[in-house]
């Protein structure tokens, strides 16, 4: 049995409306299929709306709100666009 390849997504970032750069992500869907499959949807946009917040379920045009160089990059909220605000992702 061969083993399945883990899926590929990808985010167009850009600074100020000015693209800058793309980032791919390779989800390891046979690690965490769930979460895997939750930011896949996330990335296409396929979940629509939530309809505990009328707001979409998709990253596109949603800020990164922290950046540490050299360490890490938080973003996602696509709520509040500070952070301050998450869903529960295991029930996307």
């Amino acid at each position: 049995m061969t083993k399945k390849k883990n899926p590929l997504v990808f985010m167009d970032v850009s600074i100020d409306g000015d693209p800058v750069e793309r980032m791919i992500f390779e989800l390891f869907h046979d690690v965490a299929p769930k979460t895997a499959e939750n930011f896949r949807a996330l990335c296409t946009g396929e979940k629509g709306v939530s309809s505990s917040t009328g707001k979409p379920l998709h990253y596109k045009g949603s800020f990164f709100h922290r950046i540490l160089k050299g360490s890490i990059v938080e973003g996602g909220d696509f709520v509040n666009r500070n952070g301050m605000y998450s869903i529960d992702a295991l029930n996307l």
